[in-house]
Order: C-alpha cells, then sequence, then structure tokens
C-alpha cells in the first residue's frame, strides 16, 4: 500500500465518520478529480469499527490543532500546504503571490519585544543562536538587545554575526520556529525602567555626609568602578554654582587653566558667572580671552575637562577643605 493511497484511504474514513452533511461540506472546496477519487474510496472502504474511527478523529484533532499552533496566523503553513499540493515549483511561485505578509521576515516575533526581556529570554541559548537570530533583526532592535547582554557574551555573540556568511533556508526556519514556540511566552512580559543610579544619588543628595561616606566606602569595596559613577553623578559641573565663593577660589588655585577653560566652553550662564567673579581682573580677561581661542573641540574633551574638575572638587571636599552644600 503506498503511501498516497494509504493517505486517501484515511481521507476518506474521514469522511465516512463525519457524515454526509459535514462531509460535503469539506467536498465543496476540492477540485472535481479530489473529489471522485475520494468518493471512489469511500464507496470501498465498508463499514469502520468504532474503535478505528474514534482513534483516527483524534489523531486528525491533535494534527490540525498541531499546525494551527505552529503556523500562528497561516503564512508558513500556507507556503508549505502549497508547495506539498501543487509541487515545489509551482508552490513557491503562488506563495509569492500571498503578499508582504506571507513573507514575514525571520525572527520578526523577537524585534517587538522590549529589550531587557528578549536578551533575559535569549540568554540561555547558544551564542551561534543568538547571533543568527541579532542577525536578521532590524540593527537598531538588534542593537537594543545585544547591549542587554552580559559583556562576555555580548562579544561572544557580536564575533560569531559577523562571521556569519550562508545558512540553508530550511535550518533558519528550524532555528526560528523552535525560538519562538519556546521564547514566544516569555516575551509578554513589560518591564518598568528605574534609573537606579540617579534614584541613588537622589537619596545620598538628601541624606548627611556620613550616610554618603558610608554607602561610598562600602560600594567601593565590591564595584570601584560603580562608586566612581555614583561620585561623579552626586556632583556636576554645573553644581559648582552650589558652592561658597570660598570654596570656588579653593578650586581655582588647584586646577589646570588649560581644564578650566576647556570645561566652561559652552557653559551655563550660572556656573560660569559664579566662576568669574571670583577671579581677579586679570585672570578673568585671560580666561575670556583663552576661551575665546578654542575652536574645534570635541564634546568629549569637554566632558573630561568637567570631570577632572569635578574630582578636584571632590579631592578638595575630602580633605576637608571645602564643604558642598548638600541638595
Amino acid at each position: 500500500m503506498s503511501p498516497a493511497l494509504a493517505n486517501h484511504q484515511k481521507a476518506a474514513a474521514v469522511l465516512v465518520a463525519l457524515g454526509p452533511e459535514r462531509a460535503s461540506l469539506l467536498l465543496r472546496n476540492l477540485d472535481e478529480d479530489t473529489v471522485s477519487a475520494l468518493a471512489s474510496e469511500v464507496a470501498a472502504i465498508g463499514q469502520l469499527p468504532a474503535g478505528q474511527t474514534t482513534a483516527l478523529l483524534r489523531d486528525v484533532a491533535q494534527e490540525i490543532v498541531g499546525r494551527r499552533m505552529v503556523a500562528e496566523g497561516g503564512p508558513g503553513y500556507a507556503r508549505d500546504l502549497l508547495q506539498r499540493v501543487l509541487g515545489p515549483e509551482r508552490g513557491a511561485e503562488l506563495s509569492r503571490r500571498l503578499g508582504p505578509g506571507a513573507h514575514r521576515a525571520p525572527f520578526a516575533w523577537l524585534a517587538g519585544a522590549e529589550a531587557p526581556v528578549a536578551a533575559r529570554a535569549l540568554l540561555p541559548e547558544p551564542p551561534a543562536t543568538v547571533a543568527l537570530a541579532l542577525a536578521h533583526l532590524d540593527p537598531e532592535a538588534a542593537a537594543g538587545i545585544l547591549v542587554e547582554l552580559p559583556s562576555e557574551i555580548r562579544v561572544d555573540v557580536a564575533t560569531r554575526i559577523a562571521g556569519l556568511e550562508h545558512v540553508h533556508p530550511d535550518v533558519l526556519a528550524e532555528v526560528d520556529a523552535d525560538l519562538e514556540a519556546r521564547l514566544r511566552p516569555m516575551l509578554a512580559e513589560r518591564t518598568t525602567r528605574i534609573e537606579g543610579l540617579s534614584v541613588l544619588v537622589g537619596i545620598l543628595n538628601r541624606g548627611t555626609r556620613e550616610t554618603e561616606k558610608d554607602v561610598l566606602e562600602s560600594i567601593e569595596l565590591s564595584d570601584p568602578d560603580l562608586a566612581g559613577r555614583i561620585r561623579d553623578a552626586l556632583f556636576i559641573f554645573d553644581d559648582i554654582a552650589r558652592l561658597d565663593d570660598r570654596a570656588v577660589q579653593q578650586l581655582l588655585k588647584s586646577v589646570d587653566s588649560r581644564d578650566l577653560s576647556v570645561a566652561m566652553k559652552g557653559a551655563g550662564e550660572t556656573v560660569t558667572a559664579c566662576i568669574l567673579r571670583n577671579l581677579s581682573e586679570r585672570a578673568r580677561e585671560n580666561l575670556l580671552e583663552e576661551i575665546e581661542f578654542l575652536k574645534g573641540l570635541r564634546p568629549t574633551e569637554i566632558e573630561e575637562a568637567r570631570t577632572r574638575i569635578v574630582r578636584a572638587v571632590r579631592t578638595l571636599e575630602e580633605a576637608g577643605t571645602i564643604t558642598i552644600e548638600r541638595g
């Protein structure tokens, strides 16, 4: 018994089990040759045992439900169906006529998820699989997910993306379907972004100097980089305007004149006025002249100079030379 004949017999058995009314509804959607072939099988099938009929209908129901779950909207299933019925070439030709909606880009389901959630879902997957998925996303969506991955995995994934050349369509489709089936439920999560560093800075700015010192010293032991970022955020360049004149004068004695002129390039009016009023007339004229002649500075140069001045403020405070007014 050939596979084709076996399938026709199964189809005929289903029609018999459904009864004339339901069977006729299905046959309306088939071409004349198929209906004729099925009718011949129905005529030859005879009586079906009850157990066999039940098992057959159960198998058909499970197959339909399974296909509906995998298809999710039907484009992939439609292409597969066309190629099975009409052959690979004719099926592929007709599937291209289904419109852009039928050609869903690989891993498109991943692009709509929030980057932190998508990264967390992909984290247990092999780096090669993650690289394949990200390589098929819009660069902006892929970048958002990539930066959320741990640094060591991020580098591995990026290296594998750069090394991608060819992938067989069947492999791509299989990986896409497998990941979607397993990860899509996890992508429904929604996250609330909390700027933890800003929150902590706000808390410390409203606390006592002793609390700030204890917290920073404790963090320094486990994460010196984080402690440095917190210190920088606790006092920024514009906060110089919060210092009293004596503290500003102490600061001006301890900073490099080049750093000061670069840092003041494009500075706000309040901090500029604060610094200028604490300079002698001669020093003020020299500073303004130097600022005027500074051309072509990169934003990073200005930011680095301001960072060095802020750190000078923190050094003076830690030495007890000046006092920073707390928020």
